[in-house]
């Protein structure tokens, strides 16, 4: 089982409008901390409030580094194609297709009315890698997953495919 391509898909750096947008949150969340807290006279009450805050911060903080560190490895072989799903440092076998099961390679813009269920394995926009929609067949069941990745994978995913 050789691999014909590989290809993995990074979250690019974070950009600096996005850290920008970041710290108005969090300098705008603390100052409406500051103003609700100071007013509170009861100190349980302030208590609470201050672990609720703490907890919806550290909440936003997780859920913005798994977007921010998340990244898909593409495997494709002579028989199938994996998608592996790394953040930090978990990984887990998302998608596993049998290239006889393909039905159709498409870029995105030419799949605008699919049929099925849309499994998307795409991150931010990237220079040099476009977005492209698979449609394969699964226990009887057309379905799609969107992929992103560079001219050169699609190739190789065609010439394997042979539609």
């Amino acid at each position: 089982m050789a691999v014909k391509a590989r290809e993995t898909l990074e979250s690019k750096q974070i950009s600096i409008t996005t850290l920008i947008i970041l710290m108005i949150v969090i300098v705008g969340y603390t100052i409406l901390y500051n103003q609700f807290a100071s007013r509170l006279d009861d100190y349980q009450l302030k208590t609470i409030f201050g672990v609720f805050s703490l907890v919806v911060m550290m909440g936003g903080f997780i859920l913005s580094l798994r977007f921010i560190t998340t990244a898909y490895e593409m495997i494709l072989t002579h028989e199938e194609l994996t998608i592996n799903r790394k953040i930090f440092f978990w990984n887990k076998m998302v998608l596993e297709i049998n290239i006889n099961d393909i039905k159709k390679v498409l870029p995105a813009e030419e799949a605008k009315k699919i049929e099925g269920q849309m499994r998307n394995f795409t991150l931010t926009n990237m220079d040099g890698k476009r977005k492209y929609v698979i449609q394969y067949e699964a226990q009887g069941k057309i379905c799609c997953a969107k992929i992103q990745c560079t001219g050169k994978f699609y190739d190789s995913l065609k010439k394997q495919v042979k539609i």
